[in-house]
């Protein structure tokens, strides 16, 4: 019989370099929500009725410390979020509301500078503290560019919401938070495992889609070093805006049909509920096999997890259909 356990560690080094920390193994519930498809994670802990604080008389907690949140079935625990402390409710039950580490980013601001011929890991080496880690996926050219945003977390957004860029904390190896720089079309960075209706998945709201019944128009826009920038549009229904760096006309019409089809296909949409475990997160791939529909993977766009009175349990929401299944 599978029994769910977490384990909550909360830790905070005084200006004496002294740690204090706690640790929580009964909670009422515990929601992380990595479901944004950027950076920005949060967890959500509601704590017991009787919670008791050994050598306090309040909760002890505070905005900023250190949390790490374990959770798993009988003695093997995974880390499934590491972040700071955002808010610490009063009332019943205790709610201490985290963030990932972007909560640092968020408190730091940035210094309006140009920089021409932008590569992504030169920008994020000048505006990154030296104590974040963080991995970019190959080189990124993203052209000229102009901080804008007041802050670090700022600036990142808005280079997810103007380029092909995906920006997210995750555990490393190490299970050290890293941030992670990929190119928007990667194609996952994980095999979670497989799922199917007979088996791991609790429900799901699931549809199939076709490809034919499918609207999208993408317009691409390649800003060009010299000269003007370049546009090719294609596609029907609404309109999304796609920039590329120093794309020539016929590269540029390639990568708007390769994004059309990313787009556009035969297959499956929507999220699914499972267990806690095999572990899922954003952008990994999955294996789904649900009956009356060709098995195929696809990458998943974010998890909702929950733990409580009702067990552990992940709602697994999907981005698309990874085409090259292989």
């Amino acid at each position: 019989m599978l029994i769910p356990i977490c384990k909550i560690e909360i830790k905070r080094n005084t200006a004496e370099n002294v740690a204090s920390k706690w640790s929580i193994d009964r909670v009422h519930s515990i929601r992380i929500d990595a479901n944004k498809g950027t950076i920005g994670d949060t967890c959500e802990i509601q704590l017991p009725k009787n919670i008791k604080w050994v050598n306090y008389n309040d909760i002890p907690i505070n905005r900023g410390d250190d949390v790490r949140v374990y959770m798993g079935y009988n003695d093997k625990l995974n880390l499934r979020f590491v972040g700071k402390v955002k808010d610490v409710s009063a009332g019943v039950p205790t709610k201490i509301t985290s963030e990932d580490y972007t909560f640092v980013l968020r408190q730091l601001q940035i210094i309006k500078k140009t920089y021409p011929h932008c590569e992504v890991g030169a920008l994020l080496k000048d505006i990154l503290p030296k104590d974040i880690k963080y991995v970019v996926s190959g080189e990124i050219l993203i052209g000229d560019y102009k901080t804008t945003a007041d802050t670090v977390a700022g600036e990142i957004a808005l280079l997810c919401d103007n380029y092909p860029i995906s920006a997210f904390f995750e555990l490393d190896e190490n299970n050290e938070p890293t941030l992670y720089v990929y190119s928007a079309y990667m194609d996952g960075r994980r095999e979670a495992g497989t799922f199917s209706d007979r088996q791991l998945i609790i429900s799901h709201s699931l549809e199939y889609q076709r490809a034919e019944d499918t609207k999208v128009r993408i317009k691409g826009i390649s800003h060009q070093t010299k000269g003007k920038n370049i546009t090719y549009e294609e596609g029907d229904g609404d309109t999304s805006t796609r920039n590329y760096y120093n794309l020539s006309l016929d590269e540029l019409k390639k990568a708007v049909k390769t994004e059309i089809s990313r787009l556009k296909y035969d297959g499956l949409k929507g999220s699914f509920t499972t267990f806690g475990q095999p572990v899922v997160r954003k952008f990994d791939v999955v294996d789904l096999n649900i009956e009356g529909i060709q098995p195929a993977r696809y990458q998943v766009k974010g998890v909702t997890i929950d733990f409580g009175q009702n067990g552990y349990r992940q709602s697994v929401e999907l981005k698309r259909k990874v085409v090259n299944n292989g």
